[in-house]
């Protein structure tokens, strides 16, 4: 199989050259400078915040990754331990240096503003643009290491399975005919959901904890102004950007787009897998795979070079667009060609290519027009300058209520148009292509995520710069100004980095659940009889449990994060600003709590799977992934929308945007209370809930897919 060893050997070669542009940009970043003395040590506060708390974190995943490891050596394959573990690693760096990348960014992009509106010569649109260019020099990073990464310990696998295995790694083996390839591919996704998993659950309590708690008391009670240096939850609110919203992100979308791959090759052992004296059909399905996620990467990587050069600037979200433009045209020629080169020139497009080997080619498409179209529907809901943030924003006058239920509407009506483009792309591309194009679908939404990724950072980066503007240059509020436009761009670009998430990841269940009926010789899950049926319904009532204690778990962290905020502010110096508040006590309050109440979601993630599949066997286990994905889809974008709504809709307030309510008088602080208050409540819809259920789907997805041999051979129930 020469063509995926090669394949395999270019990758690694275009993923080193990465590696070489991400140094060049991070040693242009750090020659950046940060400022003003009192920002510097700021920002080293927030760095050290950010690294106690990985630290701490990783200590929990290591034992748990250790006990899993050797737990899939000895039960499923015996290279799958290793495999996972490379996983768990290759996360572990990204989202590290992500992180601290990050934390190195933000500074120098408030140092950046703050030059810009100092320059006797200068205009507010170069000091936009500076602080823009930098802030893409810092996530760009973000984007490309998680999508380099991911397809380096993609290729290395395949690679070392082909070397050493053959072309046997694609047959069924042992007493349950596990097949070696699927295995440790599976195995090695997983790695990527359980860092996932633990970044998005512990990391989304600890900021949003902080954040609920700073805005509570210091907004709704003290109305002290975002980020006053006066209230003590301030700076770990700031931690939380980087240990949720940027580590979290990260972990996320990394993780769905391994997964894409990952099932689309174990799509296409399955389907062309059967006769190893012909490979050059799997060989080609194999390959495909590779050349999209390649070109996927170097046209992100032209896009935000780019967006980070701009002279001149008066909406950051034209920068970001233009990224997101040049990856989706530079993935399309290379799916067109890919597609030809492939399966056209050698004749080898399948029967079910409705198109002939044009039908791949429109497979990505479809896949890609659907990304793109979620993000733009999430963006129109969620956007600061859209008709629903306004109507949120003029129900806040009426009261905290009026303003929660309005974001919740906005969020519910844009579940079905999100779902039916899913719908509809997945169905598209399998009458177009058949299983094999219904997987390309999922990839092709999937294929450009550095540009998502780097968007998505560019949020939190933003927000961070804002904040040690607030603490820092108090004095001057243009330098807010500016690093707000940024924030408030970076809700927008959040929300789609959400959308792309959760919606690619329900493509991709998808995908995993028609293999899984196919892969080791077809299972039965017919959803009206008594097996699947039971899973569905024990699936939909495991996904709402799972979205009540992560809700439940957080609101008690804020409970807490409120009462130490509310004790400080009780001595007359501290809310005076007489005294500097004590940070790290909210910084440690928020990390206790996240990593003690991330143990029973995480536990019940890993482990309903294995108890589903081993007590009532593969079939029930296929209902419940339907389960699952039918309940947890919808309340997915519902509180993704809902609360990014909810933030945009508060910020309007702070922005000026709301006609006849001007700050300082009483009509504006009643109802800017009450759009704070429909923002707390939409913080953990957005940044704990929405971002851990597509998790939930996939862990399941992939651990059926990698364990069905071992269900269907030794389950305890007779149906």
């Amino acid at each position: 199989m020469t063509l995926i060893n090669n394949i395999c050997y270019f990758t690694i070669g275009i993923v080193t050259l990465a590696g070489i542009y991400m140094i060049v940009q991070y040693r242009g970043l750090l020659k950046l400078p940060e400022g003003t003395a009192e920002m510097s040590l700021l920002a080293a506060r927030i760095r050290s915040g950010s690294k106690v708390f990985t630290k701490k974190m990783f200590k929990y995943v290591l034992i748990v990754a250790a006990i899993l490891a050797l737990v899939l050596s000895f039960i499923v394959e015996h290279w799958a331990g290793l495999t996972f573990v490379v996983g768990v690693i290759l996360t572990t760096i990204s989202i590290i240096v992500g992180m601290s990348v990050a934390t190195y960014t933000n500074v120098r992009a408030t140092a950046a503003a703050k030059a810009g509106i100092e320059d006797p010569n200068g205009t507010e649109g170069k000091a936009l643009a500076k602080t823009v260019n930098v802030t893409l020099k810092g996530s760009q990073i973000c984007g490309i290491i998680v999508h380099s990464s991911s397809m380096l310990g993609l290729s290395i696998i395949v690679l070392l399975s082909l070397l050493l295995g053959g072309v046997e790694c694609f047959t069924p083996s042992g007493k349950a005919d596990v097949i070696p390839i699927v295995a440790r591919l599976t195995s090695y996704s997983l790695g990527w959901s359980l860092v996932a998993m633990f970044s998005r659950v512990a990391g989304g309590i600890f900021t949003k904890a902080a954040d609920i708690g700073a805005d509570l008391i210091g907004k709704v009670f003290m109305h002290f102004d975002e980020d006053d240096p006066r209230n003590p939850a301030v700076i770990a609110d700031q931690v939380g950007d980087n240990v949720n919203d940027i580590e979290g992100n990260q972990a996320d979308l990394g993780e769905s787009f391994t997964a894409a791959p990952v099932t689309t090759i174990v799509t296409a052992a399955a389907l062309y897998g059967r006769d190893l004296n012909d490979t050059a059909l799997l060989s080609a399905a194999v390959a495909y795979p590779f050349v999209l996620a390649l070109g996927g990467l170097i046209s992100s990587i032209i896009g935000l070079f780019y967006a980070s050069h701009v002279k001149e600037s008066k909406d950051p979200g034209k920068q970001l667009n233009a990224s997101m433009i040049i990856a989706v045209v530079g993935t399309l020629v290379a799916s067109l060609a890919g597609s030809y080169l492939l399966f056209g020139r050698t004749n080898l497009a399948p029967a079910d290519f409705k198109f002939g080997w044009l039908a791949l080619f429109v497979s990505t498409l479809i896949g890609i027009g659907a990304g793109v179209l979620v993000g733009f529907i999430a963006s129109y809901y969620t956007d600061i300058n859209s008709k629903w943030a306004e109507r949120v924003a003029d129900t806040a006058k009426n009261g905290a209520a009026l303003c929660i239920s309005m974001s919740m509407a906005g969020g519910l009506i844009s579940c079905f148009f999100e779902i039916a483009v899913v719908a509809v792309g997945v169905y598209a591309a399998s009458a177009i292509a058949g299983p094999y194009g219904r997987a390309i679908m999922a990839l092709g939404m999937l294929s450009f995520i550095a540009q998502p990724i780097a968007a998505d950072a560019f949020g939190p980066i933003s927000d961070n710069a804002g904040g040690i503007a607030e603490y820092c240059c108090k004095d001057d509020h243009r330098i807010r100004k500016i690093t707000d436009k940024n924030d408030a761009k970076g809700n927008s670009t959040a929300a789609v980095g959400k959308g792309f998430a959760i919606s690619g990841a329900a493509a991709v269940v998808l995908t995993q659940l028609s293999t899984y009926r196919m892969a080791y010789g077809g299972l039965y899950i017919d959803i009206s009889s008594d097996s699947p049926m039971l899973g569905a319904q024990l699936g939909s009532g495991l996904m709402a449990m799972f979205c009540g204690l992560l809700a439940l778990f957080t609101i008690l962290a804020a409970g807490k994060m409120a009462d130490e905020v509310k004790r400080q502010f009780a001595i007359k110096e501290v809310a005076e600003g007489l005294r500097e508040p004590d940070a790290d006590a909210c910084i440690n309050i928020s990390t206790s709590n996240g990593l003690k109440y991330m143990i029973i979601p995480v536990a019940i993630n890993l482990g309903a799977t294995v108890l589903l599949g081993f007590i009532f066997g593969p079939e029930c286990l296929g209902g419940a992934q339907a389960g699952t994905l039918l309940v947890g889809l919808p309340l997915a974008i519902l509180f993704s929308n809902a609360g990014g709504l909810a933030d945009n809709a508060k910020k309007r307030f702070e922005a000026g945007l709301v006609i006849g309510f001007e700050p300082g008088t009483v009509e504006y602080d009643k109802a800017h209370d009450a759009a704070v208050q429909g923002d707390t409540v939409g913080d953990w819809m957005k940044d704990v809930v929405a971002v851990s259920v597509d998790i939930f789907m996939k862990i399941m997805g992939t651990t059926a897919l990698m364990l069905a041999p071992l269900f269907a051979a030794y389950h305890i129930l007779p149906f």
